[in-house]
């Protein structure tokens, strides 16, 4: 008796890991699968004609063409409701980019990761008056060295030519100060292409120097062109923030029960949640919010997307990985899952999904 109440026990606490929740049958034994959605671009995006697209959208086709599996779509209007809808296995799975994190493990389980990426930090640019930015660039620090090594250049093949010709052509290269200035003179001609012919050289050896010299001349001008509009180049955007410490004193916005949000409160940095990505970006756009963290590609696809790439830019260094994965109550669906996640994402068709929705290869 005592054994048959043990092996009784055993067989119902397998039955309970293998069912989420109990008396509910679970998604591999399911005609028809519940995938929980939310618009997540380029990851899941509402069609124009009906119907949704995306790289998620893309790779859930493969893997229930691949499993012969049938599902349905439900769509939901914001990250909080799809992931009560996991967590009370209202969905069998979401495909949606889901951030894996401690929290969330303790509510549902997890795919295989099948996209890494950072959080990054959008910021709204404050705009500097075109007249102030192009004196402040005339006179950096780095314009004033790209200028003084071209006229070192310019005065060391001006003196040469000078010491070479001052003897037998001093009608166009005189002694003193005044055939240095005439050297120099030629020299910055002859660099520009300007060419006005008042100096020209007649030895053999000043000929040779100005061939060099030309030749050089355009080498100079194409390497110093990119330094010297780069020094000039008005820099629209002057945001003071720089990092993820910069966000303590100002104000910051993101996505309600997001991975970022967990990123911010676990740092104590105070924030303001909304039920969208878009609905931040607006306020950040507004000039209400200083900056916006997220997951770096649903940002960099959204701002150029919605037309904020004027006056919104990314932070180029990326904070804390992430790992985007499907999402489900059944662990043993999703480890089922698994392998074949893995072998599309190890395929040549992962590759072009990537490239198709502009995502980098990770």
């Amino acid at each position: 008796m005592k054994y048959s109440i043990l092996s009784l026990y055993v067989a119902l606490l397998f039955i309970m890991q293998s069912y989420p929740v109990f008396g509910q049958i679970p998604a591999l034994e399911k005609n028809k699968l519940i995938i929980g959605i939310k618009e997540s671009p380029p990851f899941v995006m509402k069609s124009p004609g009906g119907g949704y697209t995306g790289l998620c959208v893309d790779l859930w086709e493969e893997v229930a063409h691949k499993m012969n599996m049938e599902y349905e779509l439900r769509y939901f209007d914001d990250l909080s409701q799809l992931l009560g809808a996991i967590e009370n296995n209202e969905v069998d799975i979401s495909i949606n980019p889901l951030t894996v994190t401690s929290d969330r493990l303790k509510r549902f389980s997890f795919s295989q990761p099948f996209y890494i990426s950072n959080l990054a930090i959008a910021v709204r640019a404050k705009s500097e008056n075109g007249t102030m930015a192009f004196l402040r660039n005339v006179f950096s620090k780095a314009f004033i060295q790209v200028l003084g090594f071209l006229f070192l250049v310019i005065f060391i093949f001006g003196f040469v030519l000078w010491l070479v010709e001052r003897h037998r052509n001093p009608k166009n290269f005189s002694k003193g100060l005044g055939g240095v200035g005439d050297g120099i003179w030629w020299s910055a001609v002859t660099m520009t292409t300007v060419g006005y012919g008042d100096k020209a050289p007649i030895t053999p050896w000043g000929r040779a120097i100005s061939i060099v010299w030309m030749f050089t001349a355009v080498i100079i001008i194409s390497s110093f062109t990119a330094s010297i509009s780069a020094a000039l180049t008005y820099n629209k955007f002057q945001s003071s923030i720089k990092n993820i410490d910069d966000l303590r004193n100002v104000a910051v916005g993101t996505v309600n029960s997001s991975s970022s949000a967990e990123y911010l409160l676990d740092r104590s940095i105070r924030f303001k949640g909304y039920e969208t990505l878009d609905e931040a970006l607006a306020a950040l756009n507004r000039s209400e919010l200083a900056a916006v963290v997220y997951d770096e590609p649903l940002l960099a696809y959204l701002i150029p997307f919605k037309k904020y790439d004027e006056d919104i830019e990314l932070i180029p260094n990326g904070v804390n990985s992430v790992y985007f994965s499907f999402a489900g109550y059944d662990y043993m669906f999703l480890n089922r899952l698994n392998p074949v996640l893995i072998e599309l994402i190890e395929s040549n068709i992962w590759k072009l999904k990537l490239e198709k929705y502009k995502l980098t290869v990770q």
